[in-house]
């Protein structure tokens, strides 16, 4: 898969990035572990193909880790990443359509643009004092 960037701490994964461009000769391209507690995947479909209608089943799933997603709807932005010592470690530039999996260590962004940012994470959000540490 071509478009994919993977940042790690030694073995620990911090983030996986993937490009607006990004693209594959395969149709289903999984890019998390099968245990990660948030699932990463890109799929390509032809014209014509389809996904048939389902839904998905409850489940009781215990996390002890959240993870986010961003979404670049429009703008530019840089992502800073950094270890659990809080060291910078890299700083790719985020634009339109871009799609990252934050998955460990630390983050914080610079805004080079105005930008529209979609965030996803794991529930319930407890607030800024219980569920984060700023630095």
């Amino acid at each position: 898969m071509q478009g994919v960037e993977f940042f790690r701490d030694g073995d620990q994964l911090l983030a996986i990035l993937v490009r607006a461009s990004a693209s594959s000769t395969e149709k289903y391209n999984f890019l998390t572990d099968s245990n990660a507690p948030l699932q990463l995947g890109m799929n390509f479909y032809r014209a014509g193909d389809t996904i048939p209608a389902h839904f998905h089943l409850n489940r009781d799933i215990q996390l002890n880790q959240i993870q986010e997603v961003i979404v670049i709807g429009h703008g530019k932005t840089r992502l800073v990443l950094y270890d659990r010592d809080k060291k910078k470690l890299a700083e790719p530039v985020l634009a339109q359509g871009d799609v990252v999996l934050l998955t460990g260590g630390g983050h914080g962004f610079e805004i080079l643009e105005d930008t529209k940012i979609v965030e996803v994470k794991q529930g319930p959000y407890d607030g800024k004092v219980k569920d984060k540490i700023s630095f």
